[in-house]
């Protein structure tokens, strides 16, 4: 497969107890650059299906994908909101490309697989809006 085996999750150094203000500030953008990853993905992945677009460039995609997800996790840990229940995410849905890419492009192969991708990317979307939701409770309350 040509995809990486592994997106590092990157954990930086923050005091839980002292959000810092330019982590939080980062939220919204790195949350919007992650979510326009994961709709560049699915349209790779459906030029793929029609082989307008090569595994390479599913794998470059689901990288750019990694670099946000990445992002948003350094900005919600920065901010002393726990990530640690989406870090199986990329690797799930890694597992998920490569089984499709094993496959010949056709529609019926991205079909076959379509509905556990958009599971992993749902259930991403459902963490990151919970998150969003304690970042917001913490500004609120002056953390």
């Amino acid at each position: 497969s040509c995809l990486p085996s592994s997106i590092p999750i990157l954990h930086p150094q923050y005091s839980a107890s002292i959000p810092s203000p330019q982590y939080s500030a980062s939220i919204p953008n790195s949350v919007h650059t992650l979510i326009a990853s994961m709709k560049n993905l699915q349209s790779t992945l459906t030029l793929w299906s029609t082989s307008r677009a090569s595994p390479d460039a599913v794998s470059d995609a689901y990288m750019q994908f990694g670099v946000g997800f990445n992002a948003v996790v350094w900005a919600f840990e920065g901010s002393g909101v726990d990530t640690s229940d989406l870090h199986q995410i990329p690797t799930r849905l890694r597992a998920v490309l490569e089984t499709c890419l094993g496959e010949d492009p056709c529609p019926a192969a991205l079909e076959m697989y379509q509905p556990r991708i958009r599971q992993q990317l749902y259930e991403l979307l459902q963490g990151l809006k919970a998150k969003q939701g304690a970042w917001r409770s913490a500004v609120a309350a002056g953390l």
